[in-house]
This record gives structure tokens, C-alpha cells and sequence, in this order.
């Protein structure tokens, strides 16, 4: 009796193990549904992980991507910059091209004009050389003697100066500083000098003519008129020499070839200073008439 007692109550005992608690009931929970719910729990804290690492890596690569686009857009400004700056260097471009143009048709059409007068000069030139060829027939003609158109001198010491082909630049500014002074003979020997070594012989024989005129022997200074010609019809001073060798034909009364070259001057030097010193001496040889 007494072990039957005993072992009723540890039956109760082991059935009210497997059976829920008053709680478990009252709740309607178990402890598989716990367990169940444990682990959705723990799925879920799994997949809010594997978001928030996708979360982190979309937010990278946004600010990945972001800062691309941003230099992309800076890229972009500066190209646009870089296009304006090429349309303004087209444009100008454009407008040097045109200037390029005009001013090609401007050198063309004064190379043409240029062409006309080297054209013209060349005749001029031919002219004038023609005329002055014929002089060494024509000026011995209707001419004093010698002695009338040399003025008589004083014997003089012929000036020296050291002859020094390395200096003859130097020499030849001399002879015409000599020329300017009226230091006629000194300058006379430089020039013959400059004209034996070859350096500016049509020039010093100019200014030999010069020398000659102003000393009055004209037929010397026709003479030396001449051979500049000859080596140099396109000189500046051709005004000047044709109007000294017309006033030097006019001193031995050649009134022909004074009359000549007076023309001569006045028809292809008309705006020369020369020209119009010719025209005076023509108006008055008209008044003496």
C-alpha cells in the first residue's frame, strides 16, 4: 500500500513534465514555437545583415559612381571652355585669313603698279643713257677752248691720305664730307681713288662731275656726267645730274643739248625739285627771246 503511494506521485510527477506550464497554456506558447520563433528571429537578423552589407556596398559604389559623374561634369565644363576658346580662335582665324586676303590683292596690284614704273624708269633710263652716249661727239662741238671753261689756279700741294682698301667705306663718307666743305681737291684724289679699286664708281664719278662744275671746267664735268651714267642709270641723284649737264652744255653754248636735257629733266623727273629749278630756266630763256 504504502509503495503504491510512492509511485503514483512520481507518475503525476513525469506527466506533468510533458505537459505544459499553467503559463505555457495561459500564453498558448511552447517551447517549440519559441524555438521556431528564435530562429525566424535569427533569419531575419541574417537578412537585415546581408541588406545592410548590400546597403553599404550601393552607398560605395553611389559615392563611387557620384564622384565619377562629378569629374565627368568638371571634364564636361572644361570642354565646353575649351570649345568657346576654339570658336573665338576660329573666328580669329577667320578674320586673319580675310586681312591675309586683302592684303595679298593690295601687294598684287602693287607689284603691278610697281611693274609699270620699273617699266617706265627702264625707258626713262634708256633715254636719258641714249642721250648721254651721244655726248662724246656732240659736246667737243660749240665749245670754247679748254682754257675758257678752266678757271686759272694757284699752284697747290696736292693733299695725301693714306690709301686703305680695308677703310674704303670710311674714305668714300670723307670724300663727300670733303665735297660738302668745299675741299674740292682733297675730295677729287679720294674719289679717283674709290674709282681705281672698284668701290662706288658710279657715284664718285658723279661727284667728280660736281667738282668739275663747281669749278666751272664744264667739259670735264660732262664728261664725268657721262660715266656715271654708264655705270648706274638708276641713281637717286639723276635729277641733279641732268640739270648740271644742261646748265654745263648751256656755260659752252651747246643751246641743242641744253635745251635737251632740260626737257629730259622736266618730262621724267616733273615732282624733283630739279624739274622745277629746269622749268624756271626754260620760262626765262622764253622772256630773253
Amino acid at each position: 500500500m504504502i509503495k503504491r503511494y510512492i509511485i503514483l506521485p512520481f507518475i503525476a510527477l513525469s506527466l506533468s513534465a510533458n505537459e505544459p506550464s499553467a503559463f505555457e497554456k495561459q500564453s498558448g506558447a511552447t517551447k517549440n514555437d519559441i524555438k521556431t520563433l528564435q530562429n525566424l528571429l535569427s533569419r531575419l537578423q541574417q537578412k537585415v545583415d546581408s541588406v545592410s552589407q548590400t546597403q553599404e556596398g550601393i552607398s560605395s559604389l553611389y559615392e563611387s559612381q557620384s564622384a565619377k559623374l562629378q569629374q565627368q561634369v568638371i571634364q564636361i565644363t572644361q570642354t565646353t571652355k575649351d570649345i568657346e576658346s576654339l570658336k573665338a580662335q576660329i573666328e580669329l582665324l577667320g578674320q586673319l585669313k580675310s586681312q591675309i586676303d586683302t592684303n595679298t590683292r593690295e601687294i598684287q596690284t602693287l607689284k603691278t603698279h610697281l611693274k609699270e614704273v620699273n617699266e617706265s624708269l627702264t625707258a626713262l633710263n634708256q633715254t636719258i643713257l641714249k642721250e648721254l652716249k651721244q655726248l662724246s661727239n656732240t659736246s667737243t662741238q660749240n665749245q670754247p677752248p679748254a682754257a675758257k671753261n678752266t678757271p686759272t689756279k694757284p699752284a697747290t700741294t696736292t693733299p695725301s691720305f693714306t690709301k686703305d682698301k680695308t677703310k674704303k667705306a670710311e674714305i668714300f663718307t670723307q670724300a663727300q664730307t670733303l665735297f660738302k666743305k668745299a675741299e674740292h681737291e682733297a675730295a677729287r684724289i679720294r674719289f679717283e681713288w674709290l674709282i681705281q679699286i672698284n668701290h662706288k664708281k658710279a657715284e664718285s664719278y658723279f661727284y667728280l662731275g660736281e667738282i668739275s662744275f663747281a669749278n666751272k671746267a664744264y667739259n670735264t664735268a660732262i664728261k664725268h656726267y657721262k660715266e656715271s651714267v654708264l655705270l648706274d642709270d638708276k641713281s637717286s641723284y639723276m635729277p641733279t645730274l641732268l640739270l648740271h649737264t644742261a646748265q654745263s652744255f648751256n656755260a659752252i653754248k651747246d643751246t641743242k643739248n641744253y635745251n635737251k636735257f632740260l626737257d629730259s629733266l622736266i618730262n621724267h623727273y616733273s615732282t624733283s625739285k630739279e624739274a622745277q629749278e629746269a622749268k624756271k630756266l626754260k620760262n626765262q630763256n622764253k622772256e630773253k627771246k
